[in-house]
């Protein structure tokens, strides 16, 4: 081999160990900027089956303000047929509270022991929580549904039924199902707003 070639050869070498140093730099440079998923939105026809899904639970956050008070507490709900059961830790500077509807009547057990029932379930968890939370209503809201049986109107990412506003800021997928991450619930005196972090349905987590 004379010297042009082996020139030749030692500058086709470098050419590739050059090419592969900036192949094998690149690739992590790949895995950092990875495309952002897809947002998911709110469709109300998506969850026509939810009407029928039982049981369901969640866990989230929850942040109540109203006219003269507010407050924010972690929250746990196990919904099954004709039988919800709501749990607030840390309202009000206070322990756990939780809150059992089953058919018509409510039962608040607060932190200290003592336990409370009515059979007007509205009024009664307005009185323990210093506001009027819609909580038969939200049943459904929190599902990404209107409540059945009662009129209701489409507005953007979400709908108006009963005086309140139900607004959906981001959804997240739950196996086959897209359901509600980010929602408020809010009119002219009260807003609840919810972020629910783990979905659920019929026995099987979903994050």
């Amino acid at each position: 081999m004379n010297e042009i070639d082996s020139r030749s050869c030692f500058v086709q070498k470098q050419a590739k160990w050059l090419l592969g140093a900036v192949l094998a730099a690149s690739l992590p440079a790949c895995t950092l900027f990875k495309p952002a998923p897809p947002e998911i939105t709110y469709t109300k026809t998506a969850n026509q089956a939810l009407y029928r899904l039982e049981p369901w639970s969640l866990e989230g956050r929850v942040a109540l303000t109203g006219e003269r008070d507010s407050w924010t507490a972690d929250l746990a709900w196990a919904h099954q047929q004709g039988d919800e059961q709501i749990k607030l830790s840390g309202p009000l500077g206070q322990g756990a509270v939780m809150i059992r509807l089953a058919g018509n009547s409510v039962t608040v057990a607060q932190g200290d022991g003592k336990v409370e029932s009515s059979d007007d379930p509205e009024a009664f968890i307005n009185q323990q929580l210093g506001m009027f939370v819609p909580v038969t209503s939200l049943r459904y809201w929190v599902l990404g549904l209107p409540e059945p049986e009662q009129d209701f109107e489409d507005v953007g990412s979400g709908f108006r039924q009963a005086g309140w506003t139900v607004a959906y800021q981001a959804m997240q997928p739950v196996g086959q199902l897209v359901l509600p991450r980010k929602m408020s619930v809010a009119n002219d005196r009260v807003k609840l707003k919810l972020i629910i972090d783990q979905w659920t349905l019929n026995g099987g987590n979903a994050k």
